[in-house]
């Protein structure tokens, strides 16, 4: 395996990229937590709160894990579901069920039990990592004291697997299979395109149990960067880590537009914030940039272990759009039929793309992946997201995409979310109607508010505020 410094080199010799990382039949077997543990284990892994968690200790702490997963007698070949909670504990068990040889299913948490365990069954996993038959996770965490080494290296080794369901947000969730070969292809080209080092601290505050969260861990400790985990969004607390140290971040729209709005100061420090998992308003990265927050989208998907096409921070381009491919990455649109179309179904292909679900879907390893989102993609070769292909609204002979005026909508002060669907009308065929989460709004006022960022055809023929944003109010 080559070293950091080589990849480096063959970089500065001329090279696109490090083919050795992007190599479909390379194994992996480097450990980056192991890595990092023998090279600086005095190094901070974890900082939660006011504990600071050193690689070593981070280290002994997996090896435990790993362990007893192997004593239950759940080896290679088996699989462990572990609740994906922001925690120090989990991060142990992130790294220390794969280094047993077993598959660790990421479990998202606020599931209800029902559906968890809907899950589990799925996914085979005979076990369940709750810490509290195990170890005293959090007394290794703070221990020098020695453990046994695990009896296999973690991830990427190319046998060590983990299992992450999608969002479900257009079905039933899926469990997409990760192994070393995509996770090490996804950090690698991450950290190509943000330029990350061990001196970055990534601000953690999506849960790790969606890749957003789980591919953090793997890209800081494959630089031996530093990993600030919160457990759960809070504005203020969010903009204070940006302002206390932090140089890299990941945040949803909705996250970033509470920051904004909330915290009315400028910010200094960060070198570049991630807008991801949905189209974000224009008017919002505009307004995050003028206030010194260096925010740049980014797009990706659990199949390809997270991110696919990233902003240089160095040259974020024009606001709306996800940036150009990361190396290694291929992006075209196509018709429904797979023709090329200058915008249609995005499809991507690379060593980051999973070879298939749990249910027993399999990839093509230099097959195109299709995604279901739609896109377009400009001259200069940056991926404009439009929002999800079974989700156009067609009114008055124009397509409407919902995810576009839902950011706009999002984007108007007092609106905390937003819903737009269709619904059967006699003049426009289908007419776009939303539905906004808000307090102290004159529905009207939205919408002359978004008039001046919206097409006149995406422009809500109706809107209604509501207490909350129902998941059952389908498009037609």
């Amino acid at each position: 395996v080559g070293s950091r410094a080589g990849c480096a080199g063959r970089l500065a010799a001329g090279r696109r990229y490090c083919t050795e990382h992007l190599d479909p039949t390379r194994r992996c077997p480097v450990d980056w937590l192991r890595r990092a543990a023998a090279e600086t284990p005095d190094a901070p892994a974890i900082v939660a709160g006011d504990a600071e968690i050193p690689y070593g200790a981070l280290d002994r702490a997996a090896d435990a894990v790993a362990g007893v997963v192997a004593a239950s007698g759940i080896g290679p070949g088996g699989a462990v579901a572990l609740w994906g909670l922001n925690t120090p504990g989990t991060v142990a068990a992130v790294w220390g069920i794969p280094r047993s040889g077993a598959m660790a299913v990421m479990l998202p948490p606020g599931l209800s039990a029902a559906e968890a365990m809907r899950l589990t069954r799925l996914s085979g996993a005979t076990g369940l990592w709750g810490g509290g038959d195990g170890p005293d996770v959090d007394r290794l965490l703070s221990s020098p004291s020695a453990t046994n080494r695990a009896p296999r290296e973690g991830p990427p080794d190319g046998g060590a697997r983990y299992v992450v369901f999608t969002s479900g947000s257009n079905g039933a969730r899926q469990g997409v299979i990760l192994t070393g070969r995509q996770i090490e292809a996804s950090a690698w080209a991450s950290a190509e395109r943000l330029g990350s080092s061990a001196s970055d601290r990534w601000l953690c505050v999506l849960p790790l149990g969606h890749v957003g969260g789980l591919s953090i861990l793997w890209r800081q400790a494959r630089v031996g960067g530093c990993v600030v985990l919160h457990e759960a969004f809070d504005a203020a607390a969010v903009a204070d880590a940006l302002d206390g140290g932090v140089t890299l971040a990941s945040l949803v729209p909705t996250m970033l537009r509470r920051v904004v709005a909330d915290a009315q100061r400028p910010f200094a420090g960060p070198r570049a914030v991630l807008v991801g998992g949905g189209p974000a308003d224009a008017d919002l990265l505009v307004a995050a940039r003028t206030r010194g927050i260096p925010a740049v989208q980014t797009y990706g998907m659990t199949e390809t272990a997270s991110q696919v096409c990233t902003e240089d921070p160095a040259d974020p381009g024009p606001p709306g759009t996800a940036g150009r491919p990361l190396v290694g990455v291929e992006v075209r649109t196509v018709d429904a039929d797979g023709r090329p179309a200058a915008e249609g179904i995005v499809e991507v292909r690379g060593p980051m793309v999973s070879p298939g679900d749990i249910d027993g879907t399999a990839r093509e390893p230099d097959g195109w992946l299709r995604t279901g989102d739609l896109g377009a993609l400009d001259a200069a070769g940056r991926l404009r997201v439009l929002g999800r292909a079974d989700r156009v609204i067609v009114t008055g002979g124009e397509n409407v995409h919902p995810a576009v005026v839902e950011a706009a909508l999002a984007g108007v002060p007092g609106v905390a979310a937003a819903q737009v669907t269709g619904e059967p009308d006699p003049e426009w065929g289908t007419a776009v109607v939303a539905r906004i989460v808000a307090e102290h709004v004159d529905p009207a006022e939205v919408l002359d508010a978004v008039r001046s960022r919206l097409a006149p055809h995406e422009v809500p023929k109706r809107i209604e505020i509501v207490d909350r944003i129902d998941a059952s109010w389908k498009d037609v």
